[in-house]
């Protein structure tokens, strides 16, 4: 493990999604504009929040001990919203999105799942085997980027900390996973889909409104004629 770069890596991460809760956080208050002055206040709070003591260990340190891998494609989400944030520029298009929502979702559900109906099947074993791991993480970056999918950036560069030994786990698939990820994946999915029920149900009512034909009573064309 590099000893070297696995502080500051974690301490940039956290800091990273600290300034992403508080800008978002700040933008959801129509009195606020978003402009340097929110981006500086948000910057500064994040500093001196992960700073904080807490029975003689900084925040950072805590949110270390509790998630100890956190993977390059869920920092590189965060880093993504950081920039449309910031730059009100989308960083990411939908495919991408789309892709490491799939990946999140589907990908944690075999790995943190399959003992459930698989036990005599470990995946998360074959993690350990370095040629394994170099081979699967080169095929998740080359394949999307080979299709013009800019996720696959993100396994280049879990692929790339995985060689450094940025993190502390030695499993590649921890480069590339975590509960985190899996979850808000999972999560965002679930959300999409629940939106695309509604409005689908919104338009059926709609629809056969539209196409009952408009009775006039007879009584009424039966005045209109006398």
């Amino acid at each position: 493990m590099n000893g070297g770069v696995v502080p500051l890596f974690y301490g940039l991460a956290c800091g990273a999604i600290v300034w992403l809760a508080l800008l978002w956080a700040g933008s959801r208050f129509p009195v606020l504009r978003r402009g340097l002055g929110l981006t500086c206040v948000c910057a500064t709070a994040t500093l001196l929040f992960l700073f904080v003591p807490i029975s003689e260990m900084c925040v950072w340190n805590w949110a270390y001990s509790f998630c100890s891998n956190p993977s390059l494609p869920l920092l590189g989400i965060v880093c993504a919203a950081i920039g449309r944030q910031l730059g009100g520029r989308a960083i990411l298009k939908a495919a991408d999105w789309r892709a490491l929502w799939r990946f999140g979702a589907i990908g944690g559900s075999v790995l943190y799942l399959h003992p459930l109906g698989f036990r005599s099947v470990d995946l998360y074993y074959w993690g350990w085997h370095h040629e394994v791991a170099v081979w699967s993480l080169a095929i998740l970056a080359v394949v999307p980027l080979a299709g013009g999918n800019r996720a696959g950036v993100f396994f280049l560069a879990a692929l790339i900390a995985y060689e450094l030994e940025v993190i502390e786990s030695r499993n590649a698939w921890d480069h590339v996973i975590d509960p985190f990820y899996w979850l808000l994946s999972v999560g965002v999915l679930a959300t999409q889909r629940l939106h695309r029920w509604l409005a689908r149900r919104a338009r059926v009512p709609a629809q056969e409104v539209a196409a009952v034909p408009i009775q006039v009573p007879v009584s009424v064309t039966t005045s209109a004629e006398g």
